[in-house]
């Protein structure tokens, strides 16, 4: 079983009703078809961040969010 990382529908936004990156994070795995979680970050905006910095922090955030859900059970 092997978990892939997927960061997807990265949209940065700096408006009357904020700013910030929205972005979904899914953990897929290949070998189970219709398996995964998939978790939608709200991040900072951060407008000097590269890409591969925004995937990394959203993945982070994910699993944080994760681990919470996870401890409450």
């Amino acid at each position: 079983m092997a978990i892939e990382t997927e960061v997807g529908s990265i949209t940065a936004f700096d408006n009357a009703n904020g700013q910030g990156v929205l972005a979904t994070v899914e953990f897929k795995d290949y070998d189970l078809r219709h398996e995964g979680i998939r978790v939608f970050v709200k991040l900072p905006l951060d407008k000097d961040a590269s890409l591969a910095d925004i995937e990394a922090r959203a993945i982070d955030d994910a699993k944080q969010q994760l681990k919470k859900l996870v401890t409450g059970f």
